[in-house]
């Protein structure tokens, strides 16, 4: 179009038009550039929901972890209570069996039965040799 009209066209129309081409160029130029930091202003925006997504996760799964050794701490010093409580109990029945049985008593009743300590031709001595295990090969003698 300048080409064809160019030859009645004064400078200042020249300018004119050169300026206007320019205008539009540059509205064009940052019209690109608005458009690349749009898309550049998303990316970051979608990197940061990303980062801040897996921030989130990470957190609540350590929280979660935190939680449960707290529980199982919790537990073991409850169940490390039961133990001693019960080997308290297991205590106290063992001394009160060992005050119920009287010595005395047993040995008394042990004499009226018949039973007396062992004498030296009662004793029958048996010699093992290194091995752990022995064969009974016939009767033990009465004594």
């Amino acid at each position: 179009m300048l080409e064809q009209s160019a030859v009645h066209m004064t400078e200042e129309e020249i300018d004119a038009y050169y300026r206007q081409q320019q205008e539009e160029n540059l509205k064009r130029y940052y019209a690109i550039q608005a458009n690349r930091a749009i898309q550049e202003d998303r990316g970051r925006l979608i990197r940061l929901v990303i980062v801040t997504v897996a921030a989130l996760v990470v957190c609540t799964i350590f929280l979660k972890l935190n939680f449960q050794v707290q529980q199982q701490t919790y537990r073991v010093a409850v169940l490390q209570k039961e133990i001693d409580a019960l080997r308290l109990t297991n205590e106290d029945a063992q001394k009160r069996l060992e005050d119920t049985v009287d010595l005395f008593s047993v040995q008394k009743k042990a004499e009226a039965l018949g039973m007396g300590y062992p004498k030296e031709e009662n004793v029958v001595y048996y010699s093992v040799d290194e091995t752990d295990y022995m064969f009974q090969t016939g009767e033990i003698p009465p004594s």
